[in-house]
């Protein structure tokens, strides 16, 4: 029996899993105009403008236009999401929630502020409250893909794979082509040990969007657990190019490379995955003493 194979059922326990929610989403409201980008005069200028740089990465330059959208029009719900979305990828986090609680405010039957503010508290450790916001985009909204795949980030969160594969599934029924449901339900696929399920799932993911680390990283964790140990240090290595912070792919390369006897270059990723993010260093640990005392008892390569 060699050593790939006798720990195969227990890698769902040895990997560090990585969930991935859909980007957090904004709500755009054309009322009939085009976008302004040059001499933006009236609040759906600004509004427009900042939607077209938020696209482009620019959240500072959002944030900007949405601040003059709302100087100009100050009760409309919708410039408040974008502006906590833009705030909540700059790492304001309290600025993201008061904005995402004032557009709620505004309009309380505003279904993607809720899967907005599903996002902040998911990413905050709300799992509960996460949950709580997402069914309440989707019952305000029962077509919109990403307040499932949000809940489904969520569920998966709670170890609720089975929750977080129906919301998933549902949000992939609504938008086939929206490739994060995908990516989600490739986690949760793996940690139900439906190896083969999560490798399609990945695969489709990366045929929508083929420069998504998250995907690559994820597809990672069912190749390990087949045995093709090359294949996943492939994946984690492609993930790494595209996102050099991704701190669960240098931890994941790791681990497999101390399955492969290579502890230097191990040693070296998870060094990296801890100055990256400290808070993977206990689990990180005791995964590295399961994998050696496996190693230990094992056969001899």
């Amino acid at each position: 029996m060699t050593f790939e194979h006798s720990h195969r059922i227990s890698t769902v326990g040895f990997l560090l899993f990585l969930i991935v929610a859909v980007a957090p989403v904004y709500a755009q409201v054309t009322m009939g105009k085009k976008v302004e980008t040059s001499s933006p005069t009236s609040a759906v200028d600004y509004y427009l403008r900042g939607g077209a740089r938020y696209d482009k990465g620019d959240y500072q330059g959002a944030i900007a236009d949405y601040d003059k959208a709302i100087q100009l029009k100050p009760n409309q719900a919708e410039f408040y999401s974008n502006r906590g979305i833009a705030r909540l990828l700059l790492g304001d986090a309290d600025g993201a929630m008061v904005d995402l609680n004032k557009s709620i405010e505004l309009d309380p039957r505003f279904a993607l502020a809720y899967s907005n503010r599903s996002e902040w508290r998911r990413l905050k450790g709300d799992m509960d409250g996460a949950i709580v916001d997402a069914t309440k985009a989707i019952e305000l909204d029962p077509r919109e893909p990403k307040a499932y795949n949000n809940r489904g980030a969520a569920r998966m969160a709670k170890g609720d794979y089975d929750g977080a594969i129906a919301d998933t599934s549902k949000a992939i029924e609504l938008k086939p082509r929206l490739p994060e449901p995908y990516n989600n339900r490739c986690y949760a696929r793996y940690a139900r040990e439906d190896l083969e399920g999560a490798i399609s799932d990945c695969n489709k993911a990366l045929e929508l969007k083929p420069t998504s680390a998250e995907a690559y990283s994820n597809r990672g964790l069912p190749r390990q657990a087949k045995g093709d140990l090359d294949g996943a240090i492939a994946d984690f290595t492609k993930a790494i190019e595209f996102n050099p912070k991704l701190a669960q792919a240098y931890a994941n390369r790791g681990l497999t490379k101390l399955m492969q006897n290579k502890d230097a270059e191990a040693q070296q990723d998870f060094d990296t995955a801890i100055k990256l993010n400290g808070s993977l260093k206990a689990e990180l640990n005791s995964v590295i003493a399961a994998i050696k005392e496996a190693r230990a008892a094992g056969p001899k390569p």
